[in-house]
């Protein structure tokens, strides 16, 4: 380990301790209950394995992508879950409260991987497995006497919530495409909106390609008069994951 990965690792558990698990994975839920989350600005990169493979388009009567136009959160929601519901896997990154996690998505075996200092969940089917910074792997069991674990396994009922296409279903209110940018070597519309998500407003930027696969977001939100931001970027689009049991 060289001296940056330890002063990263020790940063990463001093941001653990401020927050707490708890509060991390709450925010987490709340503010990407709505949205995958991404960074402030489109960000120009190279390809990634998969991400210039075309799209399908929308099954549904989506409306063209154009700048100044509002579209309900409804129908968007539904746009993007259906455009992003045929994919052999993708995978992200996020950051919640400066602590930075990776999610890898297998649509077909309804498997979800997220890792993070906080906290890690594997979910496959029914089956869930976490573990925290200090321990293996283990099943679920919300009522550990580890309030890490305990509160890991709690958040595991969510957890699909994590999931792009899964978490677009639930989105209101309006957005308004406000610009482009430019997204793994694709060409992405900027749509901006507020919803209210378990009782507290969120600030979402959305980042579409035209086909509406969100390849990434940003929402913020002041909860117990903090200001909170989640962010997350999809890293690779169209590529199969491979998650398995830990155990």
């Amino acid at each position: 380990m060289t001296v940056t990965d330890a002063r990263d690792q020790r940063g990463d558990a001093m941001r653990v301790n401020k927050w707490g698990v708890g509060v991390i994975l709450a925010a987490a839920v709340v503010l990407t209950g709505c949205t995958a989350g991404g960074s402030d600005e489109p960000a120009a990169s190279t390809p990634a394995s998969g991400a210039t493979q075309e799209t399908e388009a929308p099954s549904t009567d989506c409306p063209e992508l154009t700048e100044g136009a509002t579209i309900d959160g409804t129908e968007l929601g539904a746009c993007i879950a259906d455009a992003m519901s045929d994919t052999a896997g993708y995978a992200g990154k996020t950051s919640v409260m400066g602590v930075e996690s990776t999610a890898r998505f297998n649509p077909s075996e309804k498997a979800i991987e997220s890792i993070s200092p906080a906290g890690s969940l594997i979910a496959i089917g029914d089956d869930v497995w976490v573990k925290s910074p200090q321990t293996d792997w283990q099943p679920a069991d919300p009522s550990s006497s580890d309030p890490v674990i305990a509160a890991l396994s709690s958040s595991a009922a969510n957890i699909t919530s994590l999931d792009p296409a899964t978490a677009a279903q639930a989105l209101t209110g309006e957005f308004t495409v406000t610009g482009t940018g430019e997204r793994l070597g694709e060409k992405v519309h900027l749509l901006t909106g507020t919803i209210e998500q378990q009782g507290t407003e969120v600030e979402v930027l959305f980042e579409v390609t035209d086909d509406y696969v969100n390849l990434a977001s940003t929402s913020t939100a002041s909860i117990e008069g903090q200001s909170l931001e989640v962010a997350m970027e999809i890293t690779e689009w169209d590529v199969k994951q491979d998650i398995v049991a830990p155990l």
